[in-house]
């Protein structure tokens, strides 16, 4: 089991967002965006370091009202559309401050639906056996059953022959389809400086029930996760707004 005295949680946030402008301190239930990953987070791994990293002076002022975290200021060249969390990540950990954590786990402000339980299970999942932890939901329709189009609209098969060109498309006939949520990610640090993924050696998947995995991109994502804590279908946690 790992140390949790050497495990660092990041939580990146960054400004600017196209498809929903001010997300990360736009108010969910109360409270803003960013206040529902960091309550978890202190609430699974209260001896864990938490860092929030963001490039933005709101989200920045606006994490600092929690008490028990970290804020890092994001370099300006790993704050553009192009980056991915997992080079901020990567960047931190190379840091020789954070040479001595020995399990990195990251939280996406954009699932505020997931449970300090379900973060503090996919601690305890990590082992010596594997390399990283990720949490998954269902595809709330088989994937099997994907197809895309070509210029002219004709349909094309995504996964090899589609089986609605087979004609086996029952729903019911098709193999059970998973999708990272957003949730939660634990790995060993030393594994994911190396690799810089969650995802390229042995990934055991903790599985979370859709009603946690509302993953918030546009407008209609946000008005959908209101819904479901205005009508007590999940509950969040932290102190109260």
């Amino acid at each position: 089991m790992p140390d949790p005295k050497r495990t660092v949680i990041i939580i990146p946030a960054r400004g600017g967002s196209k498809r929903l402008p001010g997300k990360n301190i736009r108010l969910l239930g109360g409270k803003p965006l960013i206040h529902h990953a960091i309550d978890v987070a202190l609430a699974a791994a209260p001896w864990a370091r938490v860092v929030v990293s963001t490039d933005d002076a709101q989200i920045k002022a606006v994490a600092l009202q929690r008490p028990g975290i970290v804020v890092d200021d994001r370099p300006p060249e790993l704050a553009v559309d192009a980056t991915k969390t997992e080079d901020v990540l990567g960047e931190l950990l190379d840091r020789p401050t954070y040479q001595d954590f020995d399990v990195v786990g990251k939280l996406l402000p954009t699932c505020p639906l997931r449970t300090s339980a379900q973060v503090r299970t996919a601690f305890d999942t990590l082992d010596k056996s594997i390399d990283a932890v990720v949490s998954f939901t269902p595809y709330e329709f088989p994937a099997q059953l994907a197809i895309t189009f070509d210029d002219s609209l004709m349909m094309k098969s995504i996964f090899g022959t589609s089986p609605l060109i087979s004609g086996n498309f029952r729903t019911q006939d098709q193999l059970p389809s998973y999708r990272p949520n957003g949730g939660v990610y634990f790995a060993w640090a030393d594994f994911f400086r190396n690799t810089r993924s969650f995802y390229v050696g042995k990934t055991k998947g903790m599985l979370m029930p859709r009603a946690n995995s509302v993953d918030i991109d546009y407008g209609e994502d946000f008005e959908y996760a209101q819904y479901m804590i205005d009508s007590g279908q999940v509950k969040p946690e932290g102190p109260s707004p």
